[in-house]
């Protein structure tokens, strides 16, 4: 796969009633673009295992594909309820998220990107809390 490599720092918060948690990480990976849609990919921390992630943004909406490790999909579209799936060695949950608000951007110029969005989320029917992500990816000069 032909991609710019970029390297990315990816931070969540959650907020769970009076709760607040911060979870961030920093990694390296590739941003492209295929037909209408761009994705940002890389591998993510996680205690369980090697877990790869997919970005892919089209037209407003955002879809999150997890493999490895933790297997995930989950659509994100501003303003509506969608449902998705988190499998991990702990079991399956259906997850449905309703987002806000969904920013892209990315400088051809600067070579540089930035997605955020946030959600409220229910996994398996309950109230996970409220989200908050930002992913910032950069051009990795060779």
């Amino acid at each position: 796969m032909n991609g710019i490599p970029v390297f990315i720092k990816f931070v969540t918060q959650i907020r769970d009633g009076a709760r607040k948690e911060t979870i961030a990480f920093e990694t390296n990976g590739l941003y492209y673009e295929k037909g209408q849609s761009t994705y940002v990919t890389f591998q993510e921390p996680n205690e369980q295992g090697e877990v790869n992630t997919v970005l892919k943004m089209q037209d407003g909406d955002v879809l999150i594909m997890r493999s490895g490790a933790v297997s995930m999909r989950q659509t994100h579209r501003k303003g509506e309820w969608t449902n998705g799936t988190y499998n991990s060695e702990l079991g399956t949950f259906a997850m449905q998220a309703k987002t806000d608000n969904i920013q892209f951007r990315w400088s051809e110029k600067k070579r540089n990107g930035q997605l955020f969005f946030t959600y409220a989320l229910l996994l398996n029917g309950s109230d996970a809390g409220r989200y908050s992500i930002t992913v910032d990816f950069k051009e990795v000069l060779q």
